[in-house]
């Protein structure tokens, strides 16, 4: 029988010894996300997927959740290692409200029973990823008090270097400087448009080979230049800046 290893087994962490890359996609669903940003993330995830699993050594490094948030809280999909095979449905928006600060709070204790899971094993692995993706402020019962928790949660963390973040803000309406106090590492939050998803995808995907692969260092991911607005970082001189930083 396989060991439990929190509310998991031992074989939901593959067989392969390889370092491994946590990876917790944290993704607003609610009711603005309707109609064409919801395809659009799709089309960006799928996109990211099929790049895991083109490429051998990431798939048997990269580990891959994903929580959504638009009324309730939801594990979309659980921690596991992806398959050459492996369908990702797509994801639906709801019409309710947007519980950011508990879809954050769900993705850090998954992450945090998947590193347990690691240690209790021997498994090695790299800082986990925390993506965050809104195009609003938080709402619902108990939003903000659950949105500062959350802050405080990630930023303790990303101080003792054990988590890298990315907060990203999709369109106009987004509570950038909310969303900002999410990394004190990152200058400022990373700033999309919806038919941005699918390059933003492609980037994740392409930068956690670059980790796996290559040995890209964490800081290369916060290393963003200064911008006169102030409010966010667009996303052409995110990409340009890392790129660099290679």
């Amino acid at each position: 029988m396989a060991k439990k290893v929190g509310n998991i087994s031992e074989k939901d962490f593959g067989s392969s010894t390889k370092r491994r890359l946590p990876i917790c996609f944290c993704l607003d669903v609610s009711g603005s996300m309707s109609g064409n940003p919801i395809n659009e993330l799709n089309d960006g995830l799928q996109s990211f997927f099929s790049s895991i699993r083109e490429n051998d050594e990431t798939r048997s490094a990269a580990d891959i959740c994903i929580v959504t948030f638009g009324g309730s809280v939801d594990i979309f999909l659980p921690f596991g290692k992806i398959t050459k095979s492996q369908t990702i449905p797509r994801i639906s928006a709801t019409t309710s409200l947007t519980p950011i600060g508990e879809g954050i709070l769900t993705a850090l204790e998954l992450l945090n029973v998947r590193k347990t899971g690691y240690k209790e094993l021997g498994i090695k692995y790299y800082q986990p990823w925390l993506v965050v993706i809104t195009d609003g402020a938080p709402q619902g019962e108990n939003s903000m008090e659950n949105m500062e928790k959350a802050i405080q949660a990630v930023t303790e963390l990303e101080s003792k270097d054990r988590l890298v973040v990315f907060n990203i803000g999709v369109g106009n309406n987004v509570d950038f400087s909310l969303l900002k106090r999410l990394s004190d590492k990152r200058a400022e939050p990373i700033s999309i448009q919806t038919a941005q998803f699918g390059k933003l995808f492609a980037f994740l995907g392409s930068s956690s080979s670059s980790v796996v692969t290559s040995g890209m260092k964490d800081d290369a991911l916060y290393d963003l230049e200064q911008h006169n607005e102030g409010t966010s970082v667009a996303m052409d001189d995110f990409f340009r800046t890392i790129e660099e930083c290679k």
